[in-house]
């Protein structure tokens, strides 16, 4: 079998500054809301004043939205230009939320964290077995004993359909045109993205790695990190994954309930 194509440096440095425009109609809010479902149907509910990890946050947009909802947040991207990014929209909205730049498969936190988010399929960037095994110890370390742990990926059968082989149509702020390219042999795809910023007329390209992974692999990963209980959702829906599904979000206990 080929090994995994190794991540670049930063993926996201050269995007950064362009990053929130190209994300321009992603609907946060309503993502944060689906979170927040999720966790209260797991019974661990996300209150005001309750202590949220959010890994690989990006420009902060999600964690911004659950601060704005009174909980103390912590961001953590291995992205120094997207931490940039995120430190000037915290500054400029008024809130306090540390961003340590981190990345999820060498990190170390006191357990004293109610949740743990992991979105943007973010976890599809590491493409080696082992440090995501690392990177769920450390999230797990990072909560409390009651803590909840909440991420989403790219299925399978998202980066075999070539998900990201897309363009934008012409006239937004950052114009793209991806290409992916899918390896079965290693469940990886290539992802060669060329934009264009129509302000500056300023041109580039970038190349992204990601790796899929199975259910039972993810599964396996989030039991030798020690969660205990797991329960997996098509994205944004209340219902199990099905086999066309693309996106799934996963649900880790990093403790079971109390008896009654």
């Amino acid at each position: 079998m080929t090994p995994p194509e190794p991540r670049t440096p930063d993926p996201f440095a050269r995007i950064a500054p362009h990053y929130d425009a190209l994300m321009v109609g992603v609907p946060y809010a309503a993502w944060a809301d689906y979170v927040t479902q999720l966790a209260a149907r797991a019974g661990r509910p996300i209150l005001p004043g309750a202590k949220l990890l959010d890994l690989a946050t990006g420009t902060g947009s999600v964690a911004l939205q659950f601060a704005a909802r009174g909980c103390a947040v912590t961001g953590i991207d291995r992205s120094q230009p997207m931490l940039a990014e995120a430190q000037r929209k915290v500054a400029q909205q008024g809130f306090d939320i540390p961003l340590l730049c981190r990345d999820l498969a060498d990190f170390h936190l006191p357990p004293d964290f109610d949740h743990a988010l992991c979105l943007y399929d973010s976890l599809n960037y590491i493409l080696d077995d082992k440090e995501v095994k690392r990177a769920f110890a450390n999230v797990r370390a990072a909560l409390k004993p009651d803590g909840l742990f909440i991420f989403d990926v790219n299925t399978v059968q998202a980066l075999e359909a070539e998900l990201f082989t897309q363009s934008n149509v012409s006239g937004a702020p950052v114009e793209y045109r991806w290409k992916s390219k899918y390896h079965s042999d290693t469940r990886t795809s290539r992802i060669n993205m060329s934009f264009r910023v129509r302000a500056s007329g300023e041109k580039f390209t970038i190349v992204h790695h990601q790796r899929a992974y199975t259910d039972a692999e993810i599964r396996s990963f989030l039991a030798h990190a020690g969660f205990k209980k797991v329960t997996a959702y098509e994205a944004y829906r209340m219902s199990p994954p099905r086999h066309q599904t693309d996106r799934v979000y996963y649900v880790a206990a990093r403790s079971l309930p109390p008896e009654p």
